[in-house]
């Protein structure tokens, strides 16, 4: 099988504002979330987000081993938030064939985009397997790109031949420091090793959350929170989920919060910097 390539071209944002008529650049901050499966719980995430005036992005598969949420709650859903694909049948790329996978690629975006009569913009691969083909297969289907399941990463989406490559900063799970040094490694991530030495004093998530979003808004980049709202319910951490929500909400002014594939959109066009005053305008739309 081929490798998976998941580092593309590094892009930066910068962030222009105006103090006392001086103008500063800095490295601009930016929040999101996703939330996959489609399960219908991912209704109780939506009244959370909304709770907290957070936007997020929701891959839905057509059907997958959980129950997931009929059409008429996804056409709901997606009046107030993204709706990215996930496959249509919750397939594991990399144990499909090439004409299935893309069939669940192409035709995962389409059952969208008549479902919801928007345009699909990103695709999540189940269990966040890949290869570079199933990635042309992406970019050949029309989509903008790819959210993967890379942890404790604070970087802007990577342009990968035209795919952005959008990784996530932590997982709404209690995952404990072996499962997150073994994704960077895997990902010869080093800045995300580093990144773990030195917030993992907690391994609780929450709180290793509180910590990687206070890095963010000091040196800039996206912070990513993802999840599933089945397991949250399996392990017992919708309180936990609110807590974490409600420390982003309190660095909005900051780090204003996007769909991923807003977030996505402003990477492929990261040349020019961003106007804060204009953004925190335009969210407020």
């Amino acid at each position: 099988m081929e490798p998976i390539e998941e580092f593309g071209n590094d892009v930066t944002i910068s962030a222009r504002s105006t103090i006392d008529g001086e103008t500063i650049v800095r490295p601009a901050t930016f929040i999101t979330t996703s939330w996959d499966d489609g399960h219908p719980l991912d209704l109780r995430v939506a009244e959370l987000l909304s709770k907290y005036g957070l936007r997020g992005t929701f891959y839905i598969p057509m059907s997958a081993e959980n129950e997931t949420m009929p059409a008429a709650q996804i056409r709901e859903l997606s009046l107030t938030f993204e709706i990215g694909a996930h496959t249509l049948h919750h397939a594991v790329l990399t144990e499909t064939t090439e004409q299935k996978a893309w069939q669940e690629i192409a035709g995962s975006k389409s059952w969208l985009e008549n479902n919801t009569g928007l345009p699909c913009l990103m695709f999540c691969p189940p269990k966040g397997k890949y290869t570079n083909r199933h990635l042309e297969m992406v970019r050949t289907a029309g989509y903008l790109g790819v959210r993967n399941v890379e942890l404790l990463s604070l970087d802007f989406p990577r342009n990968n031949a035209g795919i952005m490559l959008l990784p996530t900063t932590i997982q709404a799970y209690p995952h404990g420091s072996l499962a997150f040094a073994k994704n960077a490694v895997k990902r010869m991530a080093l800045k995300n090793l580093l990144r773990l030495m030195t917030h993992s004093r907690s391994t609780d998530w929450p709180a290793l959350a509180r910590s990687l979003l206070h890095e963010s808004i000091r040196c800039g980049g996206v912070f990513h929170l993802w999840g599933h709202s089945w397991e949250l319910q399996e392990t017992g951490h919708w309180q936990r989920l609110d807590e974490a929500l409600r420390c982003m909400s309190e660095v909005a002014i900051q780090a204003p919060s996007l769909t991923n594939g807003q977030i996505c959109q402003r990477a492929l066009s990261s040349n020019a910097s961003v106007d804060e005053t204009a953004l925190r305008e335009e969210i407020a739309r």
